[in-house]
């Protein structure tokens, strides 16, 4: 979450109903999901929190649990989130050859690992979530140094960053269409010696488009929601149509979608990596 109010729609249902709620209700819109024994705790952004979608909400949940279950909600004020945790924010390790550390603390990592700095502030991208470690070890598995790298919806620049230390040798785009979130990750690019990294604050996918259609990008990250990517992988298959994507930020449950989604776009999945209930994919253009 960033700097905009949201709503936290929280009901208690038993834990074994949490992980269909979450996807549900993903696919409604909301970001982000705490669970808290049997409290299950649903955030969206106020500026999508209609009446309709309230609604939509409560049929949902009424279908799945019941009358009974009382649903709540509340208007969060914009705060910075990770500062309540970041403090006591311990070393990310990322399998056996990347660390993630707070900006400011002494780390001994293991021989051979990366290590990559970051101030979080208010910016999503610590390596703490499973879709940034998916995108991470996707990352590695399939980027070669000779990729032009553009990130959407960059965060913190984590995804950037790791680009530029695992050996790309182009110029590297990164952007978000948050102020607070762009000026984190020019800050984190220059923490970690890689202010060769260009930092844009645009949207997506209209601010988008006239990069995918000058410069060429070879590899797409797009660690996002579903919503902004039923926009933006439209775009990316009409204006950078040989470049290879890959996408996080969706649950187990949004693959049909996907599937069906690159289909209609002759787009093809290629390779797909899991943690939990969240996925990231390889994509790119179907090929005969």
């Amino acid at each position: 979450m960033t700097n905009q109010p949201y709503i936290e729609l929280s009901l208690r249902v038993g834990e074994e109903r949490f992980e269909l709620l979450i996807a549900l209700l993903h696919q409604l819109g909301f970001e982000s999901f705490l669970e808290e024994g049997d409290a299950l705790r649903a955030y969206v952004a106020a500026s999508e929190w209609t009446s309709e979608k309230e609604s939509e909400a409560r049929t949902l949940v009424r279908s799945l649990v019941g009358d009974d279950v009382a649903l709540e909600t509340r208007r969060i004020e914009p705060r910075n989130w990770n500062a309540e945790w970041e403090r006591s924010l311990a070393p990310i390790e990322i399998d056996d050859w990347l660390v993630i550390v707070q900006s400011g603390k002494s780390v001994q990592p293991k021989p051979n690992r990366l290590v990559v700095e970051i101030n979080p502030k208010m910016s999503f991208g610590t390596g703490y979530h499973e879709t940034t470690r998916l995108m991470l070890r996707a990352m590695r598995a399939l980027m070669e140094p000779d990729d032009r790298v553009l990130d959407v919806g960059t965060g913190t620049g984590v995804l950037a960053i790791v680009a530029r230390k695992l050996g790309n040798r182009h110029p590297i785009c990164a952007c978000d269409n948050d102020e607070w979130a762009v000026l984190n990750a020019k800050e984190n690019c220059a923490i970690n010696q890689a202010e060769s990294i260009e930092v844009l604050q645009l949207d997506a996918p209209n601010g988008i488009e006239p990069l995918l259609a000058e410069r060429g990008f070879s590899l797409v990250l797009a660690n996002l929601n579903r919503a902004v990517l039923e926009k933006l992988l439209p775009a990316i298959a009409r204006l950078s149509p040989n470049s290879k994507v890959l996408v996080s930020g969706l649950l187990k449950y949004d693959l049909d979608w996907l599937k069906n989604s690159l289909a209609e776009l002759n787009f093809a999945l290629a390779r797909l990596w899991e943690e939990g209930e969240w996925i990231c994919a390889l994509v790119h253009r179907q090929t005969t």
